[in-house]
């Protein structure tokens, strides 16, 4: 049977997605609509080029991607009972991830042929080189994570105590609200013998408000998803930079304000839509770019976009 995929995307609603939406809506159709179904050979020139487009990542994006997966690799080896690494092999860890990228990134031909297979920097793509602050100031905070990652609050009570049941580590799960499909991906969930259930969140960044949004949709999922209580859910933000863990107790007034701001970004996202059933977007024209330099500069689809403009 011929392999077939749907002319428009699912509708689903993220919180990186209302981000998007809000900062851009020209960034936001490439991204959702102008992308679909680039990885067919009987995609438009256009279409095959939103989606390559979409898979360029900058190195701060990396660099917390790479202490994710050393975050994932230390609860596997919780699991198996194997013997941990210590600070100077995570931030190998870390160091060698980056180092990979940027030699896939020299490889421009590869990636465009298999973008999937390939990493690309943003940096790379667009300038041709890394800017030396830029690295100097990620080569900084690779033993700075290392180091807060080993001794946080989490990763010390996972480590000393094997009672602990881990649940999720990085799944892309979904609960329903609204009638709309919600994406989540927690970094870690986890039960404790007293039955308080712990939801970590690594943040490689500085500390931001934003992420308590994030964290209230979380809680929702776990309320919803595996009936906990309110007063059993523990959220944590493990600010690796900054060597703090911020935690909160859910409320239920938090979790109406996450639902009624996912009730309207979704009434102001189907306004750009042309049919609710198919999820088809109005024409392209339709979604407007923000054409701010310091947004555009960051932006992924600059090359396609004509609002781009940097100055």
């Amino acid at each position: 049977m011929a392999y077939q995929t749907s002319p428009y995307p699912e509708w689903s609603w993220s919180l990186s997605r209302d981000h998007m939406f809000h900062t851009c809506k020209r960034q936001y159709y490439y991204h959702y609509y102008g992308a679909h179904g680039g990885w067919l050979m009987t995609a438009s020139d256009t279409a095959r080029t939103a989606y390559r487009l979409k898979q360029l990542k900058n190195l701060y994006i990396l660099l917390g991607d790479a202490v994710h997966t050393a975050a994932q690799k230390l609860l596997d080896l919780r699991e198996t009972q194997q013997a941990y690494p210590d600070e100077a092999a995570v931030t190998r860890f870390l160091r060698q991830s980056l180092n990979n990228a940027y030699l896939e990134s020299k490889k421009q031909d590869d990636w465009w042929a298999y973008p999937k297979q390939y990493t690309m920097l943003h940096e790379m793509y667009y300038e041709g080189e890394l800017s030396p602050a830029r690295v100097e100031t990620v080569a900084a905070r690779m033993p700075v994570c290392a180091r807060s990652l080993l001794v946080s609050d989490t990763w010390q009570e996972l480590a000393r105590d094997h009672t602990c049941t881990v649940v999720e580590v990085e799944q892309l799960n979904h609960i329903t609200i609204h009638d709309t499909k919600v994406y989540v991906k927690l970094d870690a969930l986890y039960r404790r013998p007293d039955d308080i259930w712990v939801i970590a969140d690594w943040k490689t960044g500085r500390i931001s408000e934003r992420n308590r949004e994030q964290l209230s949709l979380y809680a929702l999922y776990v309320h919803e998803c595996y009936g906990v209580p309110l007063e059993q859910i523990e959220v944590r933000t493990e600010y690796l930079l900054d060597g703090i863990c911020d935690r909160t107790v859910p409320i239920g007034e938090e979790l109406d304000v996450i639902a009624h701001k996912i009730r309207v970004s979704t009434e102001s996202m189907k306004q750009y839509s042309a049919d609710d059933y198919y999820n088809r977007p109005l024409p392209e024209d339709s979604f407007h770019g923000i054409g701010e330099p310091s947004t555009c500069v960051m932006c992924n689809y600059r090359q396609i976009c004509p609002a781009a403009k940097l100055g």
